[in-house]
């Protein structure tokens, strides 16, 4: 009975410090210098304008990669500041392009459609979009 109640303790104390570590993290403003492979962090079109950023957490297992669904974010020119890939955010980070963000609302019906990649184009969907909305 000691024992378990040692047990009880840990996993308490580590589910406390868990949660606190997840708190920081959210609330933390990630830069592209701090937004490493080390980190969990991939870029995936660093040629391209807005640039996308996947977040996989580090700390899961692989056999645990489903319950853990990536997260998404972006970069535009002039900012080195990772916001969450939403449609929102991204209208909000070009205010004035109101053709973009017609074209967002038309050609994206959720956000994690966002991701989608264009073959014929060889490059992110929403690139092409944000590129066929700035001539």
């Amino acid at each position: 009975m000691k024992k378990l109640s040692v047990l009880l303790t840990l996993a308490a104390g580590l589910l406390v410090i868990n949660f606190q570590t997840a708190v920081a993290q959210k609330n933390e403003i990630v830069t592209t210098q701090k937004a490493t492979k080390d980190k969990g962090y991939t870029i995936l079109n660093s040629g391209e304008t807005i640039k996308i950023y996947k977040f996989a957490h580090p700390s899961h297992s692989p056999k645990e990669a489903e319950k853990y669904a990536p997260k998404y974010f972006f970069v535009v020119p002039g900012s080195n500041v990772l916001q969450e890939l939403t449609k929102m955010n991204l209208k909000k980070a070009f205010p004035e392009n109101h053709m973009f963000h017609d074209a967002l609302d038309t050609n994206f019906k959720e956000d994690k459609e966002l991701i989608n990649y264009d073959d014929f184009h060889k490059m992110y969907k929403l690139n092409w979009i944000f590129k066929s909305t700035t001539k």
